[in-house]
């Protein structure tokens, strides 16, 4: 006589293999057409004082390789044939280390290396998306002094830039543009506040 505990076992079973079924057959999301990085910086800040860039923060739409585009109700929706190389806010801090001068005084440094510098920029990417044929970029900028982590500077940084053509590939590029001209706002910035200490200055005219 077949007991409860077998029929229940095969049950649970056949609803298993049932829902492995279902997972194996979701289609793939489709791969996008061309990928895009940030524009290259095209004006160089120049930094008196080395200064340790970190990743940004971001909403979670906004720090991924997704691009995404506003709705005029203010829906953000994924632009389908279209992504990032990278994750938008790895591409950011990147972009942003090349925003400077290395021949200068101070540089900008990686904060995965470990290095400590005078200066430690928190920023956060609170825009980065389409409006019609528009590409948007706000930034958020907190400079904070390297020893003490308290703030020293705060600053807002927004662009816009138009695509040059029709589709979502010249829309993707206009985003891109847009995103290095919020990086050079902010390179530039960074260098005007990011001074040495006085301390440090005294020091090496003693030297």
């Amino acid at each position: 006589m077949t007991s409860k505990r077998s029929i229940c076992t095969a049950a649970a079973l056949t609803v298993s293999i049932a829902a492995a079924g279902c997972v194996s057959v979701l289609p793939e999301q489709p791969k996008p057409e061309a990928v895009y990085r940030l524009a290259e910086p095209q004006a160089l800040a120049e930094l008196r004082t080395h200064v340790v860039i970190r990743e940004p923060d971001a909403p979670r739409l906004f720090a991924s390789r997704t691009i995404t585009s506003q709705s005029p109700d203010g829906g953000l929706k994924v632009v389908s044939g279209v992504a990032w190389a990278d994750r938008a806010t790895r591409m950011f801090q990147v972009t942003l280390l090349d925003a400077f001068q290395g021949d200068a005084p101070g540089l900008a440094v990686d904060d995965v290396t470990g290095v400590s510098g005078e200066y430690e920029l928190y920023w956060r990417v609170s825009e980065f998306s389409l409006e019609g044929t528009e590409g948007v970029c706000e930034l958020q900028l907190t400079l904070l002094d390297g020893r003490s982590r308290v703030p020293v500077a705060q600053q807002s940084v927004s662009a816009r830039s138009g695509a040059a053509a029709k589709g979502d590939l010249a829309r993707a590029r206009a985003l891109s543009d847009a995103g290095r001209l919020c990086v050079e706002k902010a390179a530039g910035f960074i260098a005007e506040r990011a001074v040495p200490r006085t301390d440090e200055a005294d020091e090496s005219l003693d030297g």
